[in-house]
């Protein structure tokens, strides 16, 4: 499964009765061919809906962009020419939201509410997640991202959709066990990231007495007694 900085895609399809919700993931691709290729997204997409044995779209950098019908089922996220794959979102998806955080650069308008603001980053390639800006009379806006930054130096607060398959749930006040790696992290998002690629990390602990760093943590099991007001965060359980 392609790893996290995943983004839904929310496209009317004119064929189709109801929206569909497809997933992006960048630098992945599935493979084997189900079909034709298209110029447009929307045609590959809606190529694909009415073809049983496309499962998914993979975009090709090095054939003039063109979108391709792919059987897949499964994506690959290790695309060795930058390719782009969408495929439909599992029913559980949703935003994730994150306490004083930021992501940097902004991807498009801004909006007054934050299902306009979602709606709109669904919609646009540029945009992978929103940030509510406290000081911009509470304005919801576009960001590029990806990374999640928790350092919003003025409360902002941030959402990004969630991976169906790499969900994290987060414990106040806990910690884990042992380090999994000597590295430390400045932000939430890139310590996930290692701890996925990482055999030994079960989970994240924040240490607020080592400038708020995230460090890489064996566990497995969470202790809820942290004495310094450690935070921590593992995988959320699939069932």
């Amino acid at each position: 499964m392609a790893k996290l900085v995943l983004l839904i895609l929310l496209i009317g399809i004119p064929s189709v009765t109801s929206a569909a919700a497809w997933c992006r993931y960048p630098n992945s691709f599935l493979f084997n061919y189900a079909g034709r290729a298209y110029t447009t997204m929307r045609a590959a997409i809606n190529a694909c809906k009415r073809n049983a044995k496309c499962n998914g779209i993979t975009q090709e950098p090095n054939n003039k962009n063109r979108y391709t019908e792919r059987v897949g089922p499964q994506i690959q996220s290790w695309s060795p020419t930058g390719e782009t794959s969408w495929a439909q979102c599992p029913t559980t998806a949703n935003w994730c939201e994150y306490k004083d955080s930021f992501l940097y650069n902004y991807a498009g308008p801004s909006f007054t509410t934050l299902q306009d603001a979602q709606m709109a980053c669904l919609a646009n390639k540029k945009c992978n997640g929103i940030t509510q800006e406290p000081n911009n009379n509470n304005r919801y806006t576009q960001r590029a991202g990806p990374t999640i930054h928790n350092t919003s130096p003025s409360g902002e607060t941030s959402w990004a959709v969630c991976s169906a398959f790499s969900n994290w749930c987060e414990y106040k006040n806990s910690f884990l066990y042992s380090y999994a790696a000597t590295s430390v992290y400045d932000n939430l998002q890139d310590a996930q990231r290692a701890c996925l690629a990482n055999s030994y990390c079960k989970g994240i602990t924040q240490e607020p007495y080592n400038n708020n760093r995230y460090t890489l943590r064996i566990g497995p099991q969470i202790f809820g007694t942290s004495p310094s007001g450690e935070t921590s965060w593992v995988l959320c359980p699939t069932s």
